[in-house]
């Protein structure tokens, strides 16, 4: 039994079945554990992002009945370089702040108390359209950080799925900790509880863009999905790459795999994204003093390069509970 942290979530559903088709003879063996030849050498460049909304808004235009809503937001990216025989680093690490409002009205705060926010529009009418805009601009950020650390003999490893990502400048691949779906059938699921550390399934298609496979990390036992991690890599590369990339992947990545004393999510949750995220979370600060500045920023707002009316502020816990 693989036991994971209530507060990330539940576990797998088998019944919840992949909808994108899953193609399994694409590499063209046998299903059957794999073990890599150890790898070359090269840097690891492991990549991640955060975000956090500050505060709800509902802003009042003159003139206008409707309420207009919108959101104050961080979002954050950072990267984490590992090379044989030298300490890891940070590289990178950025945090960004913003005004998002629904449609193409721009509101605009003034700086406050050391926080200033960029205004940003087009987040969707829809239940969920300002959190999946918030979402997008943190990928957007972590493309253009793994764009730019990308190089030939490097190993890029984004934390997650590759859903914003289909054709990889340099070596990519997503590691995705969490299993919620079932994408294999039965026959070929039997490959991934048969692994051993260090040891991977063959390649399998999802869907028109994406390569995958299972792998296995040590910390959490040898046995049925735990310590199982997916990884991922755009289609486009091709299979020969795909096949590169993941052997590297399963070579490299058992010796960063997380402990499970630090961090609930070992050993998925790999040790430099760990430190990483908690960096981030620095970075960005205390919530409640963003959202104090933004209550005391939202007195002179602007929308539209004229003054606002009204801007009412909430609490995002406030709302939640």
């Amino acid at each position: 039994i693989h036991v994971s942290d209530a507060s990330y979530g539940p576990g797998m559903d088998p019944s919840e079945m992949e909808a994108a088709p899953v193609d399994t003879a694409v590499e063209g063996i046998d299903w059957r554990p794999l073990t890599p030849d150890a790898p070359s050498g090269g840097e690891l460049v492991f990549i991640d992002g955060a975000q956090q909304v500050e505060a709800w808004l509902t802003i009042t235009a003159d003139g206008d009945p409707e309420p207009l809503p919108g959101a104050a937001f961080a979002v954050a990216a950072g990267a984490v370089i590992a090379g044989a025989g030298r300490p890891a680093v940070v590289e990178g690490l950025s945090v960004r702040r913003s005004i998002l409002t629904v449609g193409e009205r721009l509101v605009e705060l003034p700086p406050t108390g050391g926080f200033s926010w960029e205004p940003r529009t087009g987040a969707a009418r829809e239940a969920t359209g300002i959190a999946r805009r918030v979402g997008q601009f943190r990928q957007e950020m972590e493309l253009a950080l793994a764009e730019r650390l990308a190089h030939p003999d490097r190993l890029i490893v984004l934390d997650g799925r590759l859903s914003f990502l289909r054709d990889a400048a340099g070596p990519v691949v997503g590691a995705i900790k969490s299993h919620h779906r079932m994408y294999l059938p039965f026959e070929e699921a039997r490959t991934v509880i048969a692994l051993g550390v260090g040891q991977r399934t063959p390649l399998f298609a999802i869907g028109e863009d994406r390569l995958s496979w299972y792998q296995r990390l040590p910390g959490a036992g040898c046995a049925g999905w735990a310590g199982i991690l997916r990884g991922e890599v755009a289609r486009s590369a091709g299979v020969a790459e795909a096949r590169r990339l993941a052997d590297r992947a399963t070579a490299e990545l058992p010796r960063f795999a997380g402990r499970p004393h630090r961090d609930p999510r070992a050993p998925q949750n790999l040790s430099p994204i760990a430190g990483l995220e908690a960096q981030m979370r620095r970075r960005m600060g205390d919530r409640r003093l963003a959202l104090r500045a933004v209550r005391r920023a939202s007195l002179a707002a602007r929308i539209d390069a004229a003054p606002a009316s009204l801007v009412t502020v909430a609490d995002v816990d406030a709302v939640a509970a």
